[in-house]
């Protein structure tokens, strides 16, 4: 049928528009115009969800729906975007007894069914936007559904820009679950990092993009897009209707009972996670995962060695550290060598006060963050660069993938890339002198010869200390 869309097609060309999400070639492009296209394939994905979403609502027997689609349908939330269009519509349906929206059921089926084909038409054109963007006062739901989907990624994530988050929501189908999964696949998140809609910080970036997205009533919204994946998932989808198949038309009598659900608490359990259904949904989209840009790479590496640096701190006596080892660790304690990143930078800390001791002792209260900036990143810039001396023919972005995979161990990701066919022979002073020379090392050839010379023996020596290992 020609008014018939499958999910992730668009209202002005079917399933063509899903396709060119794909067919776009460079997703990650961050100038105006490129993310303006990437707007433009998104809506189009949305305007197939509305039409899929207007085809399962009783429209024509309780017509006070379109009103509630219009005003607070958004297609974000925590199910498929059809699925939260439907569950964000019915949050602001009066469930008090009778029929909710006010309808009466027609005798003449004919009659009733062409009224309702005509609505669906009347209704989808409002959602439609024009080529012009409109002013946030006068954008349709599909735009402010666009605009929440953005601010829900660039709020729950660091270092994602706006040009990033479109990228992802062109490569997820528009479908927020999903783009989530994408990123958590391509930031390699560790388990504890993992996603979960309960949440501190997801819950902060839903009611941020309920925020953006102009709704009337965010507490009915943030309360319904908890319970809408326990209570309607399963039955307002029909199997496998991803690959074609129909969505079922709901009744009166669905809207009714939903309604009442969706005022109800989230109730989870294992076997029902939102997360576990968002990869089953990327599985079934066949999507790739494509490269994360740079400079987010940057920030999540810096992040992490942030964190590396204060357990380092919190292992050296504080007393010792105020009176003497920061002006070493300041100097030159980069988290780059043989050993894991907290140990490298205490041997690294350890070794330069002992080789060039500060000219006077002074008892340290605390360190500015510009300076603790600073070594962070020049700590990285050394790992890239020694990582990059190590492994012939390798990037920097890969260097960075292979740092962010292996926790910033490099004996671990040296491995890694060997595994993936990179040539992992080439081995020497010039690696750490590279490291030295990018990190800024104050001396970097006694350094080079420290770590050439003594780390060996260091190493040794901590390899007696645990024989089992």
């Amino acid at each position: 049928m020609a008014g018939r869309r499958r999910r992730g097609g668009s209202a002005g060309g079917g399933a063509s528009a899903g396709a060119s999400a794909s067919a776009v070639p460079n997703l990650s492009d961050g100038s105006l115009e490129g993310m303006a296209r990437n707007r433009r394939v998104i809506l189009g994905l949305l305007y197939g969800y509305y039409e899929e979403a207007l085809d399962a609502l009783p429209l024509e027997r309780m017509p006070a729906l379109t009103p509630r689609l219009l005003d607070a349908g958004v297609c974000f939330g925590f199910a498929d975007p059809v699925t939260n269009i439907i569950a964000n519509t019915l949050c602001f349906i009066p469930g008090e007894g009778g029929d909710p929206a006010g309808g009466e059921p027609g005798s003449d089926g004919a009659r009733k069914r062409k009224r309702g084909a005509r609505s669906r038409g009347e209704v989808l054109s409002k959602i439609v936007a024009g080529d012009v963007p409109s002013p946030p006062e006068a954008r349709t739901i599909a735009e402010r559904s666009l605009e929440g989907l953005t601010t829900f990624l660039t709020s729950y994530y660091r270092y994602l820009p706006t040009w990033d988050a479109l990228r992802y929501l062109c490569l997820s189908r528009a479908d927020l679950l999903v783009a989530v999964h994408l990123i958590e696949v391509d930031r390699c998140h560790r388990r504890k990092d993992r996603f979960h809609i309960r949440s501190h910080a997801a819950n902060t970036a839903l009611k941020c993009a309920a925020l953006s997205a102009r709704l009337p009533n965010v507490d009915a919204f943030f309360t319904g897009s908890a319970a809408a994946f326990s209570h309607l998932t399963h039955t307002v989808r029909a199997e496998n209707c991803c690959r074609g198949r129909r969505r079922r038309r709901l009744s009166i009598q669905d809207v009714t009972r939903f309604s009442g659900l969706l005022e109800k608490p989230l109730n989870l359990n294992k076997s029902n996670n939102p997360m576990d259904h968002a990869a089953m949904r990327c599985h079934q989209y066949d999507l790739k995962v494509s490269p994360t840009l740079t400079p987010s790479l940057r920030g999540l590496l810096l992040d992490r060695i942030h964190v590396v640096y204060l357990k380092a701190i919190s292992r050296i006596p504080i007393e010792d550290f105020r009176s003497r080892y920061h002006h070493g660790l300041l100097k030159a304690g980069y988290c780059y060598g043989p050993f894991n990143p907290i140990f490298n930078i205490i041997v690294n800390t350890v070794w330069y006060d002992a080789a060039f001791p500060a000219p006077e002792t002074y008892e340290l209260d605390m360190v500015c963050t510009r300076i603790f900036i600073r070594i962070e990143s020049r700590s990285l810039a050394g790992l890239i660069n020694l990582l990059l001396a190590r492994v012939s023919g390798l990037s920097e972005h890969d260097a960075m993938v292979y740092l962010l995979k292996s926790n910033l161990e490099l004996p671990q990701a040296i491995r890694m890339a060997g595994q993936n066919g990179y040539d992992t022979s080439s081995w020497g002073d010039t690696a750490y002198k590279a490291a030295a020379d990018a990190s800024f090392h104050p001396e970097v050839e006694a350094y080079v010869q420290f770590a050439m010379e003594s780390l060996p023996m260091v190493k040794v020596h901590m390899r007696s200390y645990s024989p089992g290992r």
